[in-house]
């Protein structure tokens, strides 16, 4: 469960640290979007799901069904830097990623960089 681990970390820092963890072109809030989406792929293997608790798959449920709640055309207000820094709704999902370590018994550290390429369009 790495990269779910990973991404929960990331979406449990504050906003500065976020920004840190990704190149100073990328749009943060839409990366943590992608990389959250991409990490829940884990949770489909049979041996990840079966080693989850109920309540530990309803804490990732509700970080899941409430980012995408603010997802979408209409929302696009909540998925930018400054969102990310000042909106409620990237607060509420820094507590529910806390809740998501806590439940997990994860250390609620700075994850490692993202190593990883960009392709930035101007």
């Amino acid at each position: 469960m790495n990269k779910i681990k990973w991404v929960t970390q990331a979406i449990a820092q504050p906003c500065e640290i976020q920004k840190s963890l990704f190149p100073d072109f990328a749009n943060i809030a839409d990366e943590l979007a992608v990389e959250w989406e991409m990490a829940l792929d884990e949770l489909n293997d049979p041996l990840v799901a079966s080693s989850l608790t109920s309540e530990q798959k309803l804490a990732v449920k509700k970080l899941d069904d409430y980012m995408l709640s603010i997802s979408g055309a209409a929302n696009i207000q909540y998925w930018n830097n400054d969102a990310l820094c000042e909106s409620a709704e990237w607060q509420n999902m820094r507590k529910m990623a806390i809740d998501i370590l806590l439940i997990m018994n994860w250390e609620n550290v700075v994850p490692a960089k993202v190593d990883a390429i960009y392709i930035n369009h101007d």
